[in-house]
């Protein structure tokens, strides 16, 4: 083989799916090799990785809904907020009622409703979805906030403890992460969605209802926002308006470090989100453990995610998509 057709394969590799996937998770091990030998084995013992998977469990449930929404070249920033308002409307509902399943009914139905929202003002209005979740974000913080007064809503510890025993946690983000890859990688949703990233003129011309599917991406979205709300109680045990505060910024740090891109399309897979709450929480963990202090951790964090996404700035090749 020539040097310039080696170079051609090698080219062809780093551009390829296959090395889209790995390289995340490659970046993972790194991680987690360099932490632990800066940490003399303490970021790698069992209790420290127990502790990264359920730190993780919140922002990878929210971050696989957010793929269906980044698979259309869309970028939706209120799904922290989303989350946040559903907990803490669960909680109320709870506490009202007594009730463990109106709780988990409620979160989910509020996650569907409010991202159903953004979706219906995004498409009637013809206005870019970045623009309307960051309106909703503000929105659903102040709602939560009206709702709270700036105090607590809590609901009992033997109901945390029960459903912490149960492992309605694991199975939460068990469920969702299965349905999501089934619907994203074996249905029309998953095809057409990424259809409509890769190029929504040809989407359109194929029969592809844009609206009809980012309705369905954020119904999607919406289903994982209440998985996540519902982790967040059985977790904490109480919501305030200062809970997730970095969930808006966790989901989108984790899709971008779990390998999606930010102009969605054909390269997208949905366990991206996965690999990347992994990812964005083993960094937090082994910056706290080394030292680190919080204050910086959050600028570090917005300086690599600034980094990504200038790099991954070049818009895959294909046929012309709209400006608008």
């Amino acid at each position: 083989m020539t040097e310039k057709k080696k170079v051609s394969s090698l080219k062809r590799f780093f551009e390829s799916r296959l090395f889209n996937q790995l390289l995340p998770i490659a970046f993972l091990i790194l991680l987690c090799i360099v932490f632990g030998i800066l940490t003399d084995g303490r970021f790698t013992s069992l209790n420290s990785l127990k502790i990264i998977l359920d730190q993780s469990l919140i922002v990878g449930t929210v971050a696989i809904g957010g793929a269906f929404i980044f698979a259309t070249s869309n970028t939706a920033l209120s799904m922290g907020a989303t989350s946040l308002l559903s907990a803490t409307v669960a909680c109320i509902v709870y506490n009202a009622t007594g009730s463990p399943v109106l709780m988990i009914v409620t979160a989910f139905g509020m996650g569907i409703l409010l991202m159903v929202f953004s979706a219906v003002l995004s498409t009637l209005l013809n206005v870019r979805v970045l623009f309307v979740t960051v309106i909703m974000m503000a929105l659903f913080a102040a709602v939560q906030q009206s709702l709270l007064g700036g105090g607590t809503v809590a609901v009992p510890f033997a109901l945390v403890n029960d459903l912490t025993n149960s492992g309605v946690h694991y199975i939460l983000f068990g469920a969702v992460f299965v349905v999501s890859i089934i619907l994203f990688n074996f249905t029309e949703i998953g095809r057409s969605l990424k259809m409509i990233g890769t190029n929504r003129v040809c989407a359109d011309m194929t029969g592809i209802s844009y609206k009809k599917f980012l309705t369905i991406a954020f119904i999607l979205g919406g289903i994982a926002c209440g998985a996540g709300a519902i982790i967040a109680v059985i977790r904490a045990g109480s919501i305030s308006t200062t809970s997730l505060a970095s969930l808006n910024m966790d989901v989108m740090l984790a899709l971008v470090l779990g390998g999606m891109s930010i102009f969605g399309g054909s390269k997208s897979f949905v366990y991206a989100g996965v690999v990347g709450s992994l990812t964005v929480v083993a960094l937090n963990q082994g910056l706290l453990m080394i030292g680190v202090d919080a204050s910086y951790i959050q600028a570090i964090r917005g300086i690599i995610f600034l980094i990504l996404v200038v790099t991954s700035q070049k818009r895959p090749k294909g046929l012309p998509a709209p400006e608008g």
